[in-house]
C-alpha cells in the first residue's frame, strides 16, 4: 500500500497542533519570565541610582568642608553643625587631622583614631558599612571618608534609615525582598540590623532574582520575587498568547491534515517515484488469433517501490488520473517507448498501444506530446491510444476534437474495457473508434458458461456491425482462444500468450511469433 490510513492523518494533525501549542506555551512562559526579569532589572536599577545619589550628595557635602580640617574645632564646630544639618543624610560629619578624629558635628571636640572605624589606611577615599557608631551603637551607618591630605580628611556617617527607605520603596507587591551590600556588611529589607555579607535570598523568594552592581561606588543591589509576580504576569498574558497559538495550531493542523491526506500522500509518492526512476514500462504482446503472429503490444506502466515492492496499477493509476500526474506519467511512457524502439531491434510494422485518461482529452496537450515524444515512429510502429469507458469524459466536444486530430495524425483509437460500465454504448455513439477491446470479465470460463458466452456474442456482433476491429483481453486458456477465433475476433492478449514483459523479452517474443502459430 502506498497510502497511509486516516488514523495516521489524524495522529499527525493532532501531533502538529499539540507541538505548536506546547511551543507557544513555552515561548509565552519565557516571555513572562523575561518581562519579570526586566521589571527586576528596572527596580534594581532604580535602587542603585537612589543609593548612588545619596553617596554623591554626601560626597559633595564633605568636599565643601574639606578646607576646615586644619582649623581648630572651636572655630569650625558651629559651621560643621550647620553643614550637617543642611544635609539630610548625615548622622554626623567628623574632621580628621593626622589620622585622629578631632571635631564632630554631633559632639564637637574629641580625639579618637580614625583606624578604630576604618581599619584601612586613610590615604584614599573609602566607603564602609558599620553596624553602629559610638553615638548610636545599635543602628547601622554608612561611613564615607574623603581624604584632603595624606593625613587629614573628612568623615561622614550616613544614617541607615535613608538606605532602608530606598529598599522599602522598591519592595512591594511585585518584589518581596531587597538587599544592598557594601564593604564591611549588608542591609536587607527583612531586618534593620547589619549583616556581615550579602544575605541569601529567603526560601520561597528564589524563583527569580537579580543582582546589580554599581559602576561608581563599591556596592551592589539584589532583588528577588516570589511566584506571585510570575503568576500575575502569566494570567495577564498567557491566555491571549495561547489564543493566538491556538489559531496558529489550527492553521498548521489544517495544512498537516491536507498534507497527510492519504490520496495527497500517495500522489507525492508517485511524483517522487517518477523522479527517482522507480517506474518501468512493460509490454504485453497482442497476437493475431487467426495466425498466432505477434502484431504489437500494449505498453503498461509498472511501479517498483523501494519499500512496498511492485505496486498494483489499480493502486496508483486512479490517483494519478485524478491529477496532472497522469500527464507526467504518460510522457514518461512515451519517452521510454521512443527510447526502446529507437534501438531498431523490434520488427517494423508492430503496433504499440498506450492508455490515456479522461484528463488527456481536455486539451490538445496529448496531441503535442505524441508528436514530440513519438513523432515519426508512427510510420514504422503504428500507435494506438486506448480510452477506457470507466472514465467520465466531462467535455465531449473537446474530447471528440482531440480524438479526431489524433486519428488524422495516423493514431488509431481503441475503446478499452468495453462493457464494464454504463458509458460503453454512449461512447461508441459520440466518439470515433477503430478498435473495441473486450474486457476479460466477459470471457467464458468454459464452454458451459452460457451467460458469459451470450454476452460475449452480443459484444462481438456489435463490434462487427460497427466495423470495429476486436481485441480480447485477459485470454488465459485455449477454450477462450478457440472460441474467440471461431467467432471472428481478430486479436487477443493475455497470459496464455505472454505476461507483460521487458522490452528485450518482447522483442524476442515478436521475433519468434513473426511466423504463423496455430
Amino acid at each position: 500500500m502506498i497510502k497511509h490510513s486516516r488514523v495516521v492523518q489524524w495522529l499527525g494533525t493532532l501531533l502538529v497542533m499539540a507541538l505548536t501549542l506546547a511551543v507557544v506555551f513555552v515561548l509565552a512562559w519565557l516571555r513572562v519570565r523575561d518581562e519579570a526579569n526586566g521589571m527586576l532589572q528596572d527596580a534594581a536599577s532604580r535602587a542603585r541610582t537612589g543609593i548612588e545619589r545619596v553617596i554623591e550628595q554626601s560626597h559633595l557635602a564633605l568636599a565643601a568642608v574639606g578646607s576646615w580640617v586644619d582649623q581648630p574645632c572651636a572655630q569650625v564646630s558651629q559651621k560643621l553643625q550647620a553643614a550637617a544639618a543642611m544635609q539630610p543624610y548625615f548622622r554626623a560629619i567628623v574632621l580628621v587631622q593626622r589620622g585622629q578624629m578631632t571635631c564632630s558635628s554631633a559632639t564637637q571636640g574629641f580625639n579618637k583614631p580614625l583606624a578604630s572605624l576604618l581599619p584601612e589606611p586613610s590615604t584614599r577615599e573609602q566607603i564602609r558599612l558599620l553596624g553602629g557608631t559610638p553615638l548610636v551603637a545599635g543602628r547601622p551607618a554608612l561611613l564615607l571618608y574623603l581624604p584632603v591630605t595624606p593625613t587629614d580628611g573628612v568623615l561622614g556617617s550616613i544614617d541607615s534609615p535613608y538606605l532602608f527607605d530606598i529598599l522599602d520603596n522598591i519592595r512591594g507587591r511585585d518584589f518581596r525582598w531587597a538587599a544592598v551590600s557594601f564593604p564591611g556588611g549588608a542591609l536587607s529589607s527583612e531586618t534593620r540590623h547589619m549583616q556581615s555579607s550579602m544575605p541569601a535570598v529567603p526560601a520561597g523568594l528564589n524563583v527569580l532574582g537579580v543582582t546589580l552592581a554599581s559602576t561608581r561606588y563599591p556596592f551592589s543591589v539584589r532583588l528577588a520575587t516570589s511566584e506571585d509576580l510570575l503568576r500575575r504576569l502569566a494570567w495577564s498574558q498567557i491566555p491571549l498568547l495561547m489564543a493566538f497559538g491556538a489559531i496558529i495550531a489550527a492553521l498548521l493542523g489544517l495544512l498537516m491534515h491536507r498534507r497527510l491526506n492519504p490520496d495527497q500522500y500517495a500522489r507525492r509518492q508517485i511524483a517522487r517515484g517518477l523522479k527517482r526512476g522507480e517506474f518501468k514500462v512493460y509490454y504485453q504482446p497482442v497476437v493475431e488469433l487467426s495466425s498466432g503472429r505477434c502484431t504489437g503490444a500494449e505498453a503498461l506502466l509498472r511501479w517498483h517501490h523501494p519499500t512496498h515492492g511492485l505496486v498494483r496499477p489499480d493502486a496508483f493509476v486512479p490517483l494519478a488520473e485524478s491529477s496532472d500526474l497522469i500527464i507526467d506519467l504518460t510522457r514518461f511512457v512515451l519517452r521510454q517507448i521512443r527510447s526502446d524502439l529507437g534501438a531498431g531491434d523490434l520488427p517494423a510494422g508492430l503496433q504499440i498501444s498506450v492508455n490515456l485518461a479522461e484528463r488527456h482529452l481536455r486539451s490538445r496537450t496529448i496531441v503535442s506530446d505524441i508528436a514530440k515524444y513519438y513523432g515519426t515512429l508512427i510510420g514504422t510502429y503504428p500507435l494506438t491510444i486506448e480510452i477506457t469507458e470507466r472514465c467520465v469524459i466531462q467535455d465531449a466536444g473537446t474530447a471528440r476534437a482531440v480524438l479526431s486530430e489524433l486519428r488524422n495524425a495516423g493514431v488509431a483509437v481503441a475503446l478499452d474495457d468495453f462493457g464494464t460500465d454504463n458509458n460503453s454504448l454512449s461512447y461508441l455513439k459520440q466518439f470515433p473508434f477503430d478498435y473495441l477491446k473486450i474486457d476479460k470479465e466477459f470471457l467464458p470460463i468454459s464452454t458451459e458458461d452460457t451467460v458469459a458466452l451470450t454476452i460475449l456474442d452480443s459484444i462481438i456482433d456489435l463490434g462487427t456491425r460497427l466495423n470495429l476491429k476486436l481485441v480480447a483481453e485477459g485470454v488465459e486458456n485455449y477454450i477462450q482462444r478457440d472460441y474467440l477465433r471461431a467467432r471472428g475476433v481478430q486479436f487477443a492478449q493475455g497470459y496464455l500468450f505472454s505476461r507483460p514483459a521487458s522490452f528485450a523479452e518482447f522483442v524476442y517474443f515478436a521475433d519468434v511469433r513473426q511466423v504463423s502459430v496455430s
